[in-house]
């Protein structure tokens, strides 16, 4: 009897996802992890006893200076292409630029792009929701040196993290302030990756203990994209103390044009249109299920199908484990869909200048930095109704471009206002860059500096002591 390729196929997948998913991260965690963590404190308090000895010997350290001695620690870098590595790369450039001392401590980074201040070896393994990703699962003995050895103001620590509670700890004992950054709702992305809800209460309940717990204790400030997604993942009872981590795009993207001919070369080699009664509606995102980036179809789909008929051509930008099915549901519904898969984030500009417009599906975003990027390059963008687009773009966008989520009708009269919405926008420019992010960024780094002096007085107090 023949072997049924398909079951063998499943059973192979199984094998695989049983294997990189859950045994992966158990044996990291029992076997690697702690001896790992231990070590991490041995060389910690190492590097502080040899800092006590300089002490005695009469070697004065931390000297006020006219700039800020900043540690980043992060999973989070290019190559990486998502949000989050986007907004560090961004910020460490543009606080270099001011002349403040910004080390990095991350899992990855480009070659070409690094200096001596990078230090892309934080202990880790490849994500396995996420495989163009890194997870930390250690701090590593050379970070842990450098927070025992060296002299920081402040100390910025990007979530999600595995190694939080490990820096935390360190900086509380020595009296440095930390401005935590959480980015990622990790219930939501929990329960959308894992189908057993036993194994997703375990690893939130493994993520607070080490990490989200650690930062509401122990951290300084604590930051998110939006308010509202501060107090609903750190608590609203922590109030007195929660911030929104300033965002921002890049320069580049702007509503002017390269060269004059931009928009009808882009329209035509990507989209195929060479027509600007051909209404484009473009996408940029992960192709994840948390996207929700199937719902966008019935839009599309002919009113005497059922659908609500929306005219023109749908462009996605962005790759991922839904594009395959995503693929065939377009070709299913006889859609005028184009897959362009990754867009180098230099290349993107032009995508957004050349569209009609931009629509997002996504409820999991904590800011949403592509409806940021599209709205800079004049391009309108479209999102629906939730706590966080709310927040951000309420009284920057007409209400006509919002839409809620469970409603295709609103989606599609949304996109058509959109497709006219060049003009408003035009006359109503959204300006948000990377540099005035740094900016109050760095401002809030001094009022969590401000908020740390009474407790660093104690430490202070005693160390002078020794200081010849």
């Amino acid at each position: 009897m023949p072997e049924d390729p398909g079951l063998r196929r499943q059973i192979s997948c199984y094998i695989a996802a049983v294997r990189t998913h859950y045994l992966v991260v158990l044996f990291f965690t029992l076997i690697v992890y702690f001896p790992r963590l231990c070590l991490s404190y041995l060389v910690f308090f190492f590097a502080q006893f040899l800092r006590f000895l300089a002490r005695l010997t009469g070697i004065a350290t931390g000297r006020p200076v006219a700039n800020r001695r900043i540690l980043v620690i992060t999973d989070y870098l290019p190559p990486q292409t998502h949000g989050i590595a986007i907004r560090c790369h961004a910020y460490v450039k543009e606080m270099r630029a001011r002349g403040h001392e910004v080390i990095v401590f991350a899992t990855a980074y480009e070659a070409s792009k690094e200096t001596s201040f990078d230090h892309p070896n934080i202990p880790a393994v490849v994500n396995p929701f996420n495989l163009n990703n890194r997870i930390g699962y250690s701090p590593g003995v050379k970070l842990a040196w450098y927070l025992g050895a060296n002299t920081w103001d402040v100390v910025h620590l990007v979530y999600p993290s595995l190694i939080g509670g490990f820096v935390l700890t360190a900086c509380a004992w020595r009296r440095i302030p930390v401005y935590c950054s959480h980015h990622v709702e990790m219930d939501m992305f929990a329960n959308h990756l894992v189908p057993y809800r036993s194994v997703v209460n375990f690893a939130i309940l493994a993520y607070n203990i080490i990490g989200k717990w650690p930062a509401v204790r122990w951290g300084t400030l604590n930051a998110a994209p939006t308010l509202c997604f501060a107090r609903d993942h750190l608590g609203a009872e922590n109030e007195a103390t929660l911030r929104a981590v300033p965002s921002g795009t890049h320069d580049v993207f702007t509503p002017e044009k390269a060269t004059p001919t931009e928009r009808r070369d882009i329209r035509l080699a990507k989209f195929g249109v060479d027509s600007e009664d051909v209404k484009v509606t473009l996408m940029v995102q992960r192709l994840s299920d948390e996207k929700g980036t199937e719902h966008v179809f019935p839009a599309f789909v002919p009113k005497k199908e059922g659908g609500q008929g929306v005219q023109g051509v749908l462009a996605i930008c962005g790759d991922g484990p839904s594009k395959a099915s995503l693929i065939q549901q377009a070709n299913a519904l006889k859609l005028r869909v184009v897959f362009l898969g990754n867009v180098p984030h230099h290349d993107l500009p032009s995508i957004y200048r050349s569209a009609d417009c931009f629509v997002t599906m996504s409820l999991s975003e904590t800011f949403g930095l592509t409806s940021l990027e599209a709205m800079m390059c004049g391009c309108p963008a479209i999102m629906p109704y939730c706590a966080v687009f709310d927040e951000i773009w309420t009284d920057k966008t007409p209400k006509s471009w919002h839409y809620r989520i469970e409603s295709v009708e609103e989606l599609a009269k949304a996109i058509s206002e959109g497709h006219s919405g060049r003009k408003w926008l035009a006359e109503h420019p959204v300006k948000m860059t990377w540099g005035m992010a740094s900016e109050e960024l760095l401002r809030q780094y001094e009022e969590c500096i401000k908020m740390n002096e009474k407790h660093k007085q104690t430490l202070k107090g005693f160390v002078s002591q020794f200081d010849h």
